[in-house]
């Protein structure tokens, strides 16, 4: 993939996003353009850059991951949502996909597949 794909990491853990973005960072092709730590946020900068794909938490104070990522596909239809989550439950991952997200990854997941999976849902895959 030649083109750059921009990323917006949307969590309430300082750790889980400085994380993440360090490892993003160092992808030849993706560009972590936004950090937020609310849905509330998260939709505000959602409007600002229009990112490619948000890797978004569920549990947050305020604004949830699901309603964040249903105004966030208002804002931006192209934007792809992966919902990056510690609960593997049906009941907390199949609103946020009726919500408009792509897919989900548990936070547990290998940092290459977190790659990987940026790059399926920036072609719009699952």
């Amino acid at each position: 993939m030649s083109e750059i794909i921009t990323v917006m990491i949307v969590d309430d853990h300082e750790m889980v996003r400085k994380g993440a973005r360090g490892y993003l960072d160092a992808q030849p092709d993706i560009t972590v353009v936004a950090e937020a730590e609310s849905g509330d946020e998260a939709v505000q900068l959602a409007r600002e850059v229009v990112p490619d794909v948000v890797l978004m938490d569920l549990v947050m104070p305020g604004m949830d991951g699901v309603e964040a990522t249903r105004k966030v596909k208002d804002i931006s239809p192209r934007t792809k949502i992966i919902v990056l989550t510690s609960y593997h439950q049906d009941e907390h991952i199949f609103p946020a996909l009726q919500a408009g997200a792509i897919s989900y990854l548990l936070k547990d997941v290998k940092a290459q597949d977190l790659v990987s999976a940026i790059h399926s849902a920036a072609r719009g895959e699952a």
